[in-house]
């Protein structure tokens, strides 16, 4: 018989435990977490912040309402779990596991054949001067959201920072604001919120989300200092602001928690995660890792990156507990695909964002667009915004950024399996999807992009985004209808010439003039474009996304 110890029980551990078990059911296998709890579904804490979730111990059940408890573990999974009790040293020539059980203080040594690191994240803290731990917490344990909740029932919370704008912060926001109408500032210390998955673009969709539900949002600000008022209050520096709230959340990111891995000598990686290979082995012989404490290979780079999803833990979990068991199976890596619904509206992202390939820019390019989810006639039609970035030697696919509020994460899903593949903007027009009036239109967004990306790349009719536009040199040419015209002007200096008049009005231009065409929505801008193209002219552009996207961003919030 083998002894397997596992040493984290959260999603990349357990899921390691249960399919070990059914496959090798004469393997002893232990599970060790610091926790009172296992199993945790952390993705869940803000909605449980926010009363969506009901109680605490729904975000620790099964679909069918059974607790995952230690019991539930033995009796249903045949895993030995000891909650409560953390594992301080390991042996790795005796294969010796030193634990302490922090409730009674007891110590004791486990033996292993195989051993599991699922040992997770922790908080990234950043700088800052706290004078005062009194309600400044984390949001990152499910006790942060157990002990916040109280607090709001109890009505002992008017007012709150969050720091940090990710994906925590923001769904965070809503929760603070929606349920319980506490005054809530969003605090970012970079120009845009989900920094690392989004450009400005798509992050201002979500800024003027945010904004008009009441969230303050603090941009491009770092704190500096928390100092607690003689009123209990806490007063926060910073760069150019004070700001006083009762409570302060700190979301500022999470780091691998590899002092166990470090102490065995298991290489480290640049984001300090455990580097390990397709079957989630270490470089030590008998010794696995998974989840939120591993780094894995990012397909679209190539290079090792950090992923801390549940989706992307329950998979390595399981190629894992395949690999100890000597069953061919690997994760051969990921590509950061993730989204979050805020106040009704999904934001999603899959690969990279323009920052992250900001070294080398000239070798990628991008188009912006603005499309319906389903056929404009359907009452139930939904405007989504979007971003592809490509690269521009061989067309293949890089990153993709969605917003709306209709369908969106199957879009970025789909997008997900291609650009991991390494296809290109070709596949994206070929891409066949599942077509009827009440679900998506003939040609999906998708499409639209691969289509828009082609056309740039190959007929040179380039797409510009709403960002560039209060800073282009030329004619700006609004091909709408006159009544469009009247009831949204354009705010910069343009010509008005409907489109079914392009191609008599362009002898009036001079073929080397910088020309920028927009519409409503983009299509109309794009044809005529394509007529000045096709007519010689050499410097002709379109509007992304149209006015729609252009006065969606330029004028963030609405009065």
């Amino acid at each position: 018989m083998k002894n397997v110890i596992i040493i984290g029980g959260m999603a990349g551990g357990c899921k390691t435990a249960v399919r070990l078990k059914r496959i090798s059911p004469a393997f002893e296998i232990t599970l060790i977490e610091s926790k009172s709890f296992i199993s945790y579904g952390t993705c869940g804490m803000p909605f449980y912040a926010s009363g969506e979730v009901d109680a605490f111990d729904d975000l620790n059940k099964t679909p069918f309402g059974i607790l995952r408890n230690e019991d539930y573990f033995r009796l249903v999974k045949g895993v030995n779990v000891l909650t409560n009790t953390i594992a301080y040293k390991i042996d790795k020539y005796e294969k010796q596991v030193y634990c302490k059980n922090i409730c009674t203080g007891e110590e004791f040594t486990l033996s292993y054949d195989y051993l599991v690191l699922a040992t997770g994240a922790e908080p990234l803290i950043p700088k800052i001067n706290i004078q005062s731990v009194k309600n400044v917490s984390t949001f990152h344990n499910p006790l942060d959201a157990k002990k916040f909740r109280e607090l709001a029932e109890k009505g002992k919370i008017g007012s709150s920072a969050i720091i940090g704008g990710g994906y925590i912060g923001c769904e965070l926001a809503e929760a603070l604001t929606a349920m319980w109408g506490i005054e809530t500032h969003l605090i970012e210390k970079e120009n845009r919120l989900l920094p690392r998955f989004l450009d400005k673009e798509i992050s201002l969709i979500l800024e003027k989300a945010l904004e008009n539900e009441g969230i303050n949002l603090h941009l491009s600000n770092s704190v500096s200092q928390i100092i607690e008022q003689d009123d209990g209050s806490l007063s926060l520096r910073l760069n150019d602001d004070e700001l006083v709230v009762d409570y302060v959340f700190i979301c500022t990111g999470i780091k691998p928690k590899v002092e166990l891995a470090e102490q065995l000598g298991l290489s480290i990686g640049n984001y300090g995660g455990i580097l390990v290979d397709e079957e989630m082995r270490s470089r030590e012989e008998g010794i696995w890792a998974v989840g939120d404490c591993v780094e894995v290979k990012n397909l679209i780079t190539g290079k090792f990156d950090y992923f801390p999803l549940g989706s992307l833990a329950n998979r390595q979990g399981r190629v894992a507990a395949n690999s100890i068991s000597n069953i061919i199976d690997t994760f051969k890596g990921a590509i950061g695909t993730n989204s979050i619904r805020v106040f009704g509206l999904t934001v999603a992202s899959a690969g990279l964002n323009s920052c992250a390939i900001s070294n080398e820019p000239d070798k990628y390019e991008s188009v912006v667009g603005c499309w319906y989810d389903r056929p404009d006639y359907m009452p139930e039609s939904k405007s989504i915004f979007g971003k592809l970035i490509y690269q521009k030697h061989n067309l293949r696919l890089i990153g993709l950024q969605l917003v709306g509020y209709g369908e969106v994460t199957r879009y970025i899903d789909v997008f997900s399996a291609l650009a991991s593949n390494g296809l290109a903007c070709q596949d994206l027009m070929e891409f066949e999807h599942s077509y009827t009036p009440p679900h998506s239109s003939p040609l999906n967004p998708l499409n639209f992009l691969g289509q828009m990306a082609m056309n740039q790349h190959f007929h040179n009719v380039k797409c510009v985004s709403p960002l560039a536009m209060n800073e282009f040199d030329g004619i700006v040419i609004d091909v709408r209808e006159l009544y469009e015209v009247e009831d949204v002007p354009v705010p910069i200096n343009s010509v008005h010439i409907p489109l079914e008049k392009i191609k008599d009005a362009m002898m009036n231009y001079d073929k080397r003039q910088n020309i920028l065409v927009l519409c409503q929505r983009g299509s109309r801008s794009y044809e005529a474009a394509r007529n000045f193209v096709n007519s010689g002219f050499q410097n002709v552009s379109y509007l992304g996304g149209g006015l729609q996207l252009a006065l969606s961003i330029l004028d963030k919030k609405e009065d």
